[in-house]
């Protein structure tokens, strides 16, 4: 069970709903539209790979994207050199999308890139390097993704992980509906999906894509962000991940934490605090890992 300090719930009520009534319908910033998030994926990639992938070479070899979603970060990891690049994921609207929108935009990639679900994946070729960004913390079974990870990579192969942990600051997903970081950690569960439910339904609040094309009601019923709408959240502390890291399947390389604020200049004050155990969990900006497939 996540550790939470139980704030009370009308606080996060006020200082949400004041938020949005202060953005009002017309300012707030709906996400963006599929096509908008592919190219968004696409053009942040290089920066992206050149803060957290240093040592990960991808000329010629066969990529495999795991969680992919849209599938943006794919045509860059083209453009880095992979021969291939397989994006694969459970969600099959995005795949559908995703699909439409590089043919659509980037057609010069088409041939060169996959959209798979899981169970395609045995079909092709193994692969050199797996990728996950941004997709561990949505894991609802870690251990049984490396597994299909390790079957889907050469022996050798490299598996390459950038995520969060359930105590960054960022991990409840639910920012752009809740204004306050590190909610999940301030205030239950059930105070933020209530709260949630109640903005949704709020004349100040302007519904996101997926709310406009799934509608409002899609956050109805749910009790844990464990099920949360389109994101599921496993809810593991950096602790718990390290030990689902250790996988039979593969040796553990390297792990890394990012500190909070690195790109602001803080970065140098924050990271000597990431020694110290449950300051680690709330201070890291972001981690990565690097898993060897074994033979």
């Amino acid at each position: 069970m996540p550790l939470t300090l139980g704030l009370p719930g009308w606080i996060l009520r006020r200082v949400t709903l004041a938020h949005h009534r202060r953005l009002g319908p017309k300012a707030l910033p709906a996400q963006s539209d599929p096509a908008d998030y592919f190219n968004h994926q696409y053009t942040s990639t290089p920066e992206y790979a050149r803060r957290f992938m240093s040592g990960i070479d991808l000329v010629g070899a066969r990529v495999l994207d795991v969680g992919c979603g849209l599938g943006g970060r794919m045509p860059y990891w083209i453009d880095a050199g992979a021969a291939t690049a397989d994006g694969v994921d459970i969600n099959h609207e995005e795949l559908r999308l995703g699909r439409e929108i590089l043919d659509r935009e980037h057609p010069a990639y088409s041939s060169r890139i996959a959209f798979l679900d899981p169970g395609q994946l045995s079909q092709r070729p193994t692969a050199d390097v797996a990728i996950l960004v941004d997709s561990f913390e949505h894991l609802v079974n870690p251990r049984a993704v490396l597994s299909q990870c390790a079957a889907a990579l050469r022996p050798g192969g490299l598996l390459w992980i950038g995520s969060i942990g359930w105590y960054n600051y960022l991990a409840s997903h639910c920012l752009g509906h809740i204004p306050i970081p590190w909610c999940q950690v301030l205030f239950s569960e059930a105070d933020i999906i209530s709260t949630i439910q109640a903005l949704l339904r709020h004349p100040d609040y302007q519904p996101n894509y997926w709310e406009r094309s799934e509608g409002i009601d899609r956050w109805d019923g749910i009790t844990t962000l464990r099920n949360r709408p389109g994101e599921p959240l496993n809810q593991l502390s950096l602790r718990a991940i390290r030990r689902e890291l250790q996988h039979p399947g593969f040796r553990l390389v390297r792990f890394k934490l990012h500190p909070l604020g690195a790109r602001s200049g803080i970065g140098g004050l924050v990271a000597p605090l990431l020694w110290v155990p449950g300051l680690d969990e709330l201070l890291h900006g972001y981690y990565t890992a690097t898993l060897e497939r074994l033979p």
